[in-house]
């Protein structure tokens, strides 16, 4: 230097270390050159005090004379230094603006293993709200570790920045607690957006969106420090003290600012999804902190408590809310528009079933289910028959229905949630009505006669469902002929044909096409299957299935072994043309026993008995 600024300059040159902060640095060559106090060598910048020695707080000529006093350059120093003045707002951190209460100079925070590896005082020590240090990732001490000195360490005495102030123990024999592995990710990448390398902030700013991209990394951590309080609301109160306590950092701060990691990365869908998860819990959890947070951070928008920067984030999150309104429907709105059961809505929401976002009414945050995926709930919402009524209004069992609907004679309908079994089959009312229509329409155009009931015919068919949705097709198609006589009984119960001889039609054959693996049927279909009568099924009952409830779903397979297992009085009085009182006669003649009463062993009697051969 050509003009000497400072009177007097240090013997002994030492050089900055690249992320260390400018009242370690000093404090570092006053300790050096064996000088009692720091301010030593500050106080050559003339407005500095005794009882403030920071070299943080020289101005901007302060700053010149301090360089040319440690023989450094004058941009070395302004690198280190916060350039603290009286009205500013923002401060200096290795060339990154911070908020000016995020830093804090007036006590010395280390880390014991990391002053182990260099005794040099870290810049990023000085943040606040991020109390680690992300090189041994310990939780940062302010304290002596000696229990009979266990001082705070301040910036006056310069025995070593390795060394307590006050008693001179090494400040590495302190017992520093380690930050937990699972918020380490979240905290580097918070500290790497305001970290002196270079390379660490452009690796951390890759994962922001592009509505965060033009943000520096202090707006980029107020932003974090503003949102934190959503998830963990004590963190508001905690950051807005001056003097942050370094155990409430630790157990509430540090892990509430790891999880608004992600916020940033998916700004702004992710905060807006995590405070409908937490209203989504509904019950003791539901959110309330949550929702009484994330408002307050919505009404920052027109505060003084951030900067303007953040101010415009939160006015567009603020616009961005109450536009969500026109996108959604309340739970209530869509039960009432689909039929479904509102609780059932409820629960499918908090499952994520159905796609939800936040919205904003007002002063209201609530969580709204998107219009798209309730318009074709909507469109279903016609009329519709469960299986039971639309097998009990043709006249036949529920699996001629389902079978019905696997052949495309009728559609199936989807049942709203919560209406019952919402899982089981239904059909439109209209498709079945049209082939009703059709049903009738060809059967009353038959002539001829027609002297058999079907459902006697359907007698003669054993050890298998029988052919009801076959049968009915071919009638309605005009393949078979069919005709029906008057009553009030459903129609499939009415329909005549000409003979039992009409058995060996195609339509009446057994096929493989009907996959049954998992289908239901009713005890009632279960005895139309073994022909037995419904109401002397009761008497059965126990032997075919045992002890169970009175109201109770068979599975087919179940139906279909027993058919195949046991033959009834009345099918064999069908096939053989005998009377019922006489089956059990005739069939001793031919030494078959029943295994109960009105049942055989349907392999034993189909062998001995003649003329008892599957239809």
């Amino acid at each position: 230097m050509s003009t000497a600024l400072s009177p007097w300059r240090v013997a002994r040159v030492l050089p900055i270390i690249a992320g260390e902060s400018l009242d370690g640095y000093v404090a570092r060559v006053a300790a050096a050159h064996h000088m009692p106090r720091m301010a030593q060598i500050t106080e050559v910048t003339g407005d500095i005090q005794m009882e403030r020695p920071h070299a943080s707080f020289c101005d901007d000529t302060g700053l010149s004379i301090l360089a040319d006093c440690l023989g450094v350059s004058p941009e070395i120093t302004r690198l280190h230094s916060p350039l603290w003045s009286p009205d500013s707002r923002m401060l200096n951190l290795f060339g990154t603006a911070v908020p000016r209460e995020f830093l804090q100079f007036s006590y010395r925070r280390f880390s014991p293993t990391a002053l182990a590896m260099s005794a040099h005082h870290r810049g990023l020590w000085q943040v606040r709200q991020l109390p680690i240090c992300t090189e041994t990732w310990e939780y940062l001490e302010e304290r002596c570790p000696n229990p009979n000195c266990h001082r705070r360490q301040v910036w006056r005495r310069t025995a070593g920045i390795d060394l307590c102030d006050y008693c001179a123990e090494p400040l590495m024999r302190a017992r520093a607690a380690l930050v937990p592995e699972n918020i380490r990710d979240g905290m580097a990448m918070l500290v790497g957006l305001i970290h002196h390398d270079a390379e660490k902030r452009r690796i951390a700013r890759r994962y922001l969106p592009p509505a965060l991209s033009g943000l520096g990394g202090g707006h980029l951590l107020e932003l974090a420090c503003a949102l934190a309080p959503v998830v963990d609301q004590r963190v508001g109160s905690l950051l807005r003290h001056r003097s942050l306590c370094l155990g409430g950092a630790r157990e509430i701060v540090v892990p509430a600012l790891a999880a608004v990691w992600p916020f940033l990365t998916g700004w702004p869908g992710a905060v807006e999804k995590y405070v409908a998860d937490k209203l989504n819990l509904g019950g003791s959890e539901k959110g309330g902190s949550t929702r009484k947070a994330f408002y307050e951070v919505l009404s920052d928008r027109n505060g003084r408590r951030v900067s303007p920067e953040i101010q415009k984030l939160f006015l567009h999150l603020f616009e961005r809310c109450q536009s969500a309104r026109s996108r959604g429907m309340t739970i209530l709105k869509m039960a009432n528009l689909t039929g479904a059961d509102r609780r059932t809505l409820l629960a499918m929401r908090k499952a994520g079933n159905l796609p939800s976002f936040l919205a904003l009414d007002g002063i209201r945050l609530q969580v709204l289910v998107d219009r798209e995926a309730v318009a074709p709930m909507v469109i279903c919402n016609k009329n519709r028959l469960r299986l039971i009524y639309a097998a009990e209004m043709l006249g036949t069992p529920t699996y001629a229905v389902r079978e019905l609907a696997h052949l495309g004679s009728v559609a199936v309908a989807s049942v709203p949630p919560g209406r019952g079994d919402y899982l089981q089959l239904a059909v439109w009312q209209e498709s079945l009505d049209d082939f009703v229509g059709k049903l009738s329409h060809q059967l009353s155009q038959s002539k001829g006669n027609y002297p058999l009931r079907l459902t006697e015919a359907m007698r003669g068919i054993g050890g298998r469902p029988k052919p009801w949705a076959k049968v009915l097709r071919a009638i309605a198609e005009g393949d078979l002929a069919a005709s029906v006589v008057g009553g009030d009984a459903p129609l499939a119960q009415r329909i005549t044909i000409s003979s039992d001889e009409i058995l060996s039609a195609e339509c009446f054959q057994h096929t493989e096409a009907m996959d049954w693996r998992g289908c239901m049927v009713t005890k009632s279909d279960l005895a139309e299957i073994m022909n037995i009568s419904p109401p002397h099924f009761s008497r059965h009952s126990e032997f075919l299935l045992g002890p169970g409830p009175a109201f109770r779903k068979v599975t087919m397979d179940t139906a279909q072994k027993l058919a195949r297992r046991y033959i009834t009085t009345s099918e064999m009085s069908c096939k053989l043309r005998l009377y019922r009182r006489a089956v059990g006669n005739f069939a001793r003649i031919y030494g078959v026993k029943p295994l109960t009463t009105g049942l055989f062993n349907r392999t034993e009697a189909e062998q001995l008995i003649p003329g008892l051969s599957v239809r």
